[in-house]
C-alpha cells in the first residue's frame, strides 16, 4: 500500500511539473487576456546611401500604461545575410497612453557591395509577461544606393485572366508615360515589360476589368516593377479593380 502511495504521489508531481512546463511554452501566444506586441510593419527595402538611410517600423500593444516602455530586437543571426557594421539599432519606444511605438535603424553605407542584396531580420525580444501579438519578426531588405533608369515590370498571368490587365505609368502631372495590356486568356506568361524612366517620381497602377484583381478563386498571380536589384513596386492576389503604388526613380 505504501508503494502504490509513493508511486502516487510521484506520477503527480511529474504531471503538475509537466504542467508547468507546458505553461510556459504556451506563453508566447497572445490569446487576448495577456499583453501582447507584435511589428505593425513587418517588411521594408531601402537603398543605403553615402550618408546613411533610416527605416522605420512600427510596433503596436495591446494595452497602453501610464508611462513610456522600452522594448529591444536582436538580429537573427540565421536568416539576415549582411554585416553588424551596415546597421545600427535602435530600442522600442511606446509613449504613455499609446498602443504605438517605433523602432528605428539606421542603414550604414560600410562596405556595401554595389548589385549585391543583403537581408537584416529583427526579433522582438518580449520581456516576461507579454506575449506576441501579430508578428514578432520584421525582415528589412537592403542594397548599396546606385543610380538606376531602365525598369522591367514583370506580370505572372497566373489566374488565366490576362485579357482582364492593364497598367500605366504616370508622372507627378499626372501624364501617362508608359502603359500595357490587355494580355491572353490561359497564357500566365510571364508578360516582361522593359522601359526607361526619367528621374523623378510616379505612380504604377494596374487595372482589373473584372474586379477581382490576380485572383480566380483558387490561383493567384503577381506583378513587380523593378530596376536593377531594386524593386519599386510588388503584389498580387486579389487587389480589386486597381491598386496603385507610387514611387520614385534617383531620388
Amino acid at each position: 500500500m505504501k508503494k502504490i502511495k509513493l508511486f502516487s504521489i510521484l506520477f503527480a508531481l511529474v504531471v503538475f511539473t509537466a504542467c508547468d512546463k507546458d505553461d510556459e511554452n504556451i506563453n508566447n501566444v497572445y490569446d487576448g487576456s495577456q499583453i501582447g506586441l507584435g511589428f505593425t510593419d513587418t517588411s521594408a527595402s531601402v537603398a543605403v546611401k553615402a550618408e546613411g538611410a533610416v527605416v522605420t517600423l512600427g510596433v503596436q500593444s495591446t494595452v497602453t500604461t501610464d508611462t513610456d516602455r522600452s522594448y529591444n530586437v536582436s538580429v537573427n543571426p540565421d536568416l539576415s545575410d549582411g554585416d553588424p557594421s551596415h546597421y545600427s539599432i535602435g530600442g522600442i519606444t511606446i509613449p504613455a497612453g499609446s498602443y504605438d511605438g517605433t523602432l528605428t535603424v539606421n542603414m550604414i553605407d560600410n562596405g556595401l557591395v554595389e548589385g549585391v542584396a543583403y537581408t537584416l531580420v529583427l526579433d522582438l525580444d518580449l520581456p516576461d509577461g507579454v506575449v506576441v501579438h501579430t508578428s514578432s519578426t520584421a525582415t528589412i531588405g537592403y542594397n548599396k544606393y546606385q543610380l538606376c533608369n531602365d525598369y522591367v515590370l514583370t506580370l505572372n498571368e497566373d489566374d488565366g485572366w490576362g485579357s482582364e490587365r492593364t497598367w500605366e505609368i504616370t508622372d507627378d502631372t499626372g501624364a501617362v508615360v508608359q502603359s500595357g495590356g490587355p494580355y491572353f486568356d490561359g497564357d500566365p506568361g510571364p508578360y516582361v515589360e522593359s522601359f526607361n524612366l526619367a528621374d523623378g517620381c510616379y505612380t504604377l497602377t494596374l487595372y482589373d476589368s473584372y474586379g477581382d484583381g490576380q485572383w480566380n478563386g483558387a490561383v493567384a498571380g503577381s506583378y513587380s516593377l523593378d530596376c536593377g536589384i531594386s524593386n519599386a513596386a510588388s503584389g498580387g492576389n486579389n487587389w480589386g479593380s486597381i491598386t496603385s503604388t507610387d514611387f520614385c526613380v534617383n531620388p
